[in-house]
Formats: C-alpha cells, structure tokens, sequence
C-alpha cells in the first residue's frame, strides 16, 4: 500500500515538474538553428486572459535576436514571415492609412505628425554596419508601424530611424493576407538594403496595437478569444509561425505554443 502511494506521488511529481517546465518553455524565447545562424524568436499576447467566444482587444508583441555559431556577422536578413493563429484577427476599418512616399527619407518626427493617424505599433532594430573605409559599429534604431495600402492591397509600413553614430531611415514593408486554417494573417515582410548594403539586423522587436473609434463603435486592430474547449479554462495553441530569411538563402522557422485563459 505504502509503495503503491509512493509510486503515485512520485508520478504526481514527475508530471507536475513537466508541465511547469511546459510553462517555463511557453512563456520564453525559442532558438531555431540553420547552418551556421542563430535565431532566438520570442512573442506573446497580451492580455493573456480573454473570453471563450467573443473577442477582445490584444497587443501582439515578436522580437528576435540574430547571431552566429561562429561569432561572425549575420548574414543579410532579408525576408520575415509572420503568420498569426486564427483565433486573432486583424481589422482596420475606418484607421487612417500613411503611404511609403510619407515614410522614406523623413525623420521620425515628420513620419509622426504626417501619419500619426495611421500609427498601429513601434518597437526597435538593432544593426551592424561595416563601412568601407570606416570601420565597423553597432547601431539601434527606433521603429514606428502605420497601416497602409500597397498595391492596393492592405500593409504594415515599419520605418526604422537612428540618430548615432549613422543617420539611418529605412522601411520594412510588410504585407497582410489572410489565410485559412490554423493561421489565419499572414505578415510578409520585404527588408531593404541597410546603408547601401553594408547593414545588416541583429535584433528585432515588434509590438502591435491600436483602439480607436469609427462611426459610433470603438475598434481594435488586433482582437483574438481563447480557444479553449468547454469544460477547460485554459489551453495552449499555437500563437503564431515563424521565418527569417537571409541572402545567402537560410531560412530560420519556429511556431510559438502559448497559453491562454478564459475571462469571466
């Protein structure tokens, strides 16, 4: 009897440690490893309490830091993916938009007062630079997202602006789609040469949100439920999928598991 208890609370034990390390593992960042690339990604959501059905307002936040095995200088990044579970939704009705021509070759303050009503998120990109002729040096930029249009079609407009030591304005175009399936917006984004191609990103976050109101109604860009089925007040899913692609064709790919709770 005595063993038969010690077993049962061992095994109580054991599956109580694993599913705080399942928590732990949840919470934080994920390496992915390509070749010689490393890609640690990190993203949540946020409140992570959220109705069964209905939907509420959320704030999606990514980041991911870029380095070597070897110590050497990244390669170029020049793709990242990012596709969005489709318990979250993305909306834009009636939300100023900012074109690219407003964005480029304006420093932060002008990009602000011009598109201010298009503003939907910010964050920061950190860069190498190797200058010919001038050595090389780290930078780190701020970044402002506005909701646009390109080819008629909807998007994401990132500007990225550093002051030191290099003045540097750029735009990361992102695409926005929807999907079928588990994943329902896709982000495509399309990153420029950096310094006339001497750049390179070492480090990246992103943090999406935005209410409003239009036409009587309050509105978020970014709203989700929890997905959890009847009779469980948590589950975890899949937030969101993935990829950073780079000249020298590595391409680093993870999906997030996160948790969510039912509200109310």
């Amino acid at each position: 009897m005595l063993a038969g208890l010690s077993a049962a609370l061992l095994a109580l034990i054991g599956a109580l440690s694993l599913f705080s390390a399942l928590a732990q593992a949840e919470g934080g960042s994920e390496k992915v490893l390509d070749g010689k690339v490393i890609v640690n990604v990190g993203g949540n959501i946020f409140p992570s309490k959220l109705p069964r059905s209905a939907r509420a307002p959320i704030q999606v936040l990514m980041e991911a830091g870029i380095t070597t095995t070897d110590k050497s200088i990244p390669p170029e990044l020049k793709e990242i993916l990012l596709d969005i579970n489709s318990h979250g939704v993305m909306q834009t009705q009636g939300l100023g938009t900012c074109s690219l021509g407003e964005l480029e070759a304006v420093s932060r303050a002008t990009a602000l007062h011009v598109c201010g009503r298009a503003l939907i998120g910010h964050g920061n990109v950190s860069t190498h630079i190797a200058l010919p002729g001038q050595g090389a040096f780290a930078s780190s930029g701020l970044l402002e997202a506005f909701n646009a249009r390109l080819h008629g079609r909807p998007a994401i407009l990132a500007q990225v602006t550093s002051e030191r030591p290099l003045p540097l304005t750029f735009v990361i175009r992102f695409e926005v789609k929807k999907s079928h399936g588990t994943y329902g917006t896709d982000l495509i984004g399309t990153v420029p040469p950096i310094a006339s191609g001497y750049g390179e990103i070492t480090g990246i976050d992103l943090s999406l949100s935005r209410t409003y109101s239009h036409a009587g109604h309050k509105l978020s860009v970014l709203s989700a439920n929890c997905p959890a089925p009847k009779g469980f007040n948590s589950v975890s899913f899949p937030f969101a999928k993935t990829s950073f692609g780079f000249a020298d064709n590595t391409k680093a790919q993870i999906t997030l598991i996160r948790r969510c709770t039912v509200r109310g």
